[in-house]
Parts: structure tokens; C-alpha cells; sequence
């Protein structure tokens, strides 16, 4: 959009001082704002960042009560992890408040093609695997990833040149108040997610919207087939759409010569606007496990062909790919068990997948942080795998609940079918969980809940699991 609406000498506030927000702070510090940033913690919590930002001239706003003069600002960015109806926040809109983020002013700024993705699943795998699609196709061009991976690019945006492509992984979080939307954007999924931010689902739907609402009419979206909630945001779309499915499109149907990717028995088809059908890899390419990470790659092989990505760019980016860090992560064997680290499953469609991927039995560390969400449908799918279970965490007794239900359901009594034990902490689920699993079984971190009960986050809590693995 290269918007550059200048906040040189005009008063800004920086709510929340997480890291992306401290980029912004020194990019628009340079530009000549004075900012006054705002905080929860107090100056001693801050530490480092407090001292930082002092000695650069900032103003501060700590502590329980730091919002209060929020409202006399005229120019607001928010940290993405906060609700935006907090009353303060409120009221500085009714007032006329410039209201944004951090990804939305690098959205506007940004010279260079940028691939936004999400989707309440697979978003971080699909944006690394595109963007390793685009280097392996482009060696010696600036490509880029950030959003929620990568590196943070604000501090950067003016120095990126106009043939560099961008890959941004955009949660719903980073995507609420922008008004400005990628020039290719990927939806893998949508489901309930976040309900402990958002008010609700549908504003947790519509911030996912904001991907597509706002582009040009030569921009592109791409859209899980598979997906109903996903397929039906085609008629929204101001831009160009195409495609991704497991299946086959239906020929009668499906193809109006828009882009598909599809898989067709072991191959990945990818069928252009104009030209005939292409291979670009096959099932055994793959690294990784999971049909959720085959229809993630078709997504990345939509958005990377769009960006000017090659076939055999596509296929050896597929071939090299191991998945990353908390991503049903392989640790280590134990007399026969493996241990997996997918702490990054913080929602039960996650843990679903993941069940749906291993092949054979599977001990599983369920719970932790609350975050307003059902088990209904992962406890029907422990009962169908005879999964046994490891509870913990502060959704330890909703996730049980669940389960006793789906098994009631289903005619199996769960004492005699499913294992089902509890931990204090995640030290006592690792030994109950190898004390339980046999021979030819998988032990699986996949909590379907955050971490912010026993951890700082997702990363930490699959640390400390590999941590304990290895020590057994």
C-alpha cells in the first residue's frame, strides 16, 4: 500500500511492550514521534526494555491502572494479544483515536510483494514452508518471513526493496485491526480459537476476514476446500480466489479455471489459470507427517506459485523440510517408545490432528490453560483411538468430563478402555505417560490448551518436556 502517513512530532502511544512492540517503538522513535508507552508491569518487571526506551526519551504509563490517559492520545498502536474492548480503548475510538498495530503499519509501508497466511491451524508450518518454496526458487532475491515467525520487520520496512517477497504469518490477534490486507493471502482453517481475547466467535471470524477485506482487485486469496467455513469466504473476497483440497475438484463444478491444488492419490497437483495440470511433488516427498501438513503444503504451493515460485523450487523445498520446533517434534526413543513435542497444540483441533496422524497407539499429555474452548470432538476422537491419557493442568477436569461423556456415547466404558491418569505437573505426567505406554506406542505432549497456567508460553512448556524426555 506504501502509505506513508507520517508521526513525526505527533504524539503516539505504545500499548504493551512485548517485542514487536519494541521494534515499533525504536522504528517510530527514528521517524521523530514522541511516545509515551504504556504497561502493566512496572519499571522493575520491565528491567532492560524500561531502561532501553528511557535513555531514548519515551514517557511511561505503568503499572494496574496504565490505560487511564490512554484515551488522550489521538494515536494508539496496541500490542496484539489484548482485548480491544477494554474501555479505555474504547473510548479513545469514540474520541476519533488513530487505532492500529504494529503488522498493520508494516502492511502499509512495505514496498515489496507480501504472502500473508492464516488459519486457526498449521499457519506457522505452512508460512516456513512457503517461504523455504520461495528461496529454494529464488536464490539470491530478499525473501522475508515474519508476523508471528521470523524476525519482526517493522524496524526494516523502509529498507526492503521492491523485488523482495514477504511471507507474514498473521494470527487473528495481529489481523483485528488491520485495514489493509496482503497482496496474496492463504486461509488453511477456521475454528474456535482465542475465546479467552475475543468476545466471542464471530468477532474472532471477521478479524480472520480482515486477511482478504481490504485487497485490491488484482490481489489473490487462496481457500481450503475442505474447510465450509473457509470455502464459503469466496464470495467476500474483492480479489482473485483459487483453491486447495485433499480431494480431486469436482470437473463439473469445481473448475472454473481458477487455481487448484489438489491431491490426486500420491501427487500434488497444482492446475494453473491458463495451462495444463502440473505435478509438483508426491506423499513420499514429504518429511513431515499428517494429512493436515499435505493440505497446508497445497496451500503453500498456491501462494508460492502466485509469488513467482518454480516447480522444482516447490518440490525441493517439500523434500528438505523437517518440520519445526513443537510441531509434533520427534525427541527420542525409550525401549521401544518415541516421544513427540507438539506443545505448539493449544487448541483441540490441534490434538485432533495430531491423534489423526500418528499411526499406532498413543499415549497422550492433555491440558493446561483455559482458554474457553469445547473437547466435545477431541474426546470422541480418544475414545475412537483408545487413546491413553494424561491429564494436568487447569482443564484437567473439563477435558475428563468430556471424555466420560464421549465414552458413554460410544458404549465404552472408559476405566476398562481408555487409561485416564492425572498429574500435579508436567515432571509427574512424563513418568506417568512412559510408565503406561509400551513398546511400539508414542508418548505425545499435545495439550490442546495454552500453557499460561504452569508456563510462559508454548515454547517453554515443549522445552521443558524434551528436557524431562531426555532424562528418563
Amino acid at each position: 500500500m506504501h502509505d506513508y502517513m507520517s508521526f513525526r512530532n505527533q504524539k503516539v502511544a505504545i500499548v504493551g511492550m512485548g517485542i514487536s512492540n519494541q521494534s515499533l517503538c525504536r522504528y517510530l522513535l527514528k521517524e521523530g514521534a514522541l511516545i509515551t508507552c504504556f504497561d502493566k508491569k512496572d519499571k522493575n518487571e520491565l528491567g532492560a526494555v524500561y531502561d532501553e526506551f528511557s535513555a531514548l526519551g519515551v514517557e511511561w504509563s505503568l503499572g494496574e491502572r496504565y490505560l487511564e490517559s490512554l484515551c488522550s492520545y489521538s494515536n494508539i498502536f496496541l500490542t496484539p494479544g489484548m482485548r480491544k474492548n477494554q474501555p479505555e480503548v474504547m473510548e479513545a475510538r469514540r474520541r476519533g483515536a488513530f487505532i492500529s498495530t504494529e503488522i498493520a503499519l508494516f502492511l502499509r509501508r512495505c514496498k515489496a510483494k507480501v504472502g500473508g497466511v492464516t488459519g486457526s491451524a498449521g499457519k506457522t508450518t505452512t508460512s516456513a514452508l512457503a517461504f523455504s518454496m520461495l528461496k529454494h526458487s529464488f536464490p539470491g532475491r530478499p525473501i522475508l518471513l515474519g508476523g508471528n515467525i521470523g524476525s519482526v520487520l517493522i524496524e526494516g520496512v523502509d529498507d526492503i526493496p521492491e523485488d523482495a517477497i514477504v511471507v507474514l504469518e498473521l494470527s487473528s490477534f495481529q489481523l483485528q485491526l488491520c485495514d489493509v490486507s496482503p497482496d496474496v493471502s492463504l486461509i488453511l482453517n477456521i475454528r474456535p480459537n482465542h475465546l479467552d481475547i475475543h468476545t466471542d466467535f464471530e468477532e474472532y471470524v471477521n478479524s480472520k476476514k480482515n486477511i482478504l477485506r481490504f485487497q485490491e482487485h488484482d490481489d489473490w486469496t487462496f481457500l481450503n476446500h475442505d474447510d465450509g467455513l473457509v470455502r464459503d469466504l469466496a464470495g467476500e473476497c474483492r480479489g482473485k480466489v483459487g483453491f486447495f483440497s485433499l480431494t480431486p475438484p469436482d470437473p463439473t463444478k469445481d473448475c472454473s479455471r481458477v487455481p487448484w491444488g489438489f491431491l490426486d492419490g500420491e501427487n500434488l497437483i497444482y492446475v494453473p489459470e491458463i495451462g495444463e495440470p502440473v505435478c509438483v511433488a508426491r506423499k513420499s516427498d514429504f518429511l513431515i507427517p499428517g494429512q493436515h501438513n499435505i493440505s497446508n503444503a497445497l496451500g503453500a504451493i498456491l501462494m508460492s506459485m502466485r509469488l513467482g515460485a518454480s516447480t522444482h523450487g516447490i518440490r525441493d523445498a517439500i523434500r528438505s523440510f523437517h518440520g519445526l520446533e513443537h510441531r509434533i517434534e520427534y525427541v527420542r526413543e525409550l525401549n521401544g517408545v518415541k516421544f513427540y513435542n507438539d506443545s505448539i497444540a493449544t487448541s483441540p483441533d490441534r490434538t485432533i490432528a495430531l491423534l489423526e496422524s500418528m499411526p499406532g497407539p498413543v499415549v497422550v499429555i492433555l491440558g493446561g490453560y483455559d482458554k474457553g474452548l469445547l473437547f466435545d470432538d477431541l474426546a470422541k476422537k480418544i475414545v475412537e483411538k483408545d487413546a491413553k491419557v494424561v491429564l494436568l493442568g487447569a482443564c484437567a477436569g473439563k477435558i475428563e468430563e468430556a471424555i466420560d461423556k464421549a465414552a458413554a456415547s460410544a458404549r465404552k466404558p472408559r476405566r476398562e478402555n481408555i487409561d485416564l491418569l492425572r498429574a500435579e505437573d508436567l515432571k509427574e505426567a512424563v513418568s506417568l505417560a512412559y510408565s503406561v505406554a509400551a513398546s511400539g506406542d508414542s508418548v505425545v505432549l499435545s495439550p490442546a490448551c495454552a500453557s499460561y497456567d504452569m508456563f510462559d508460553n508454548f515454547e517453554q512448556r515443549g522445552r521443558v518436556f524434551k528436557e524431562l524426555v531426555r532424562d528418563l
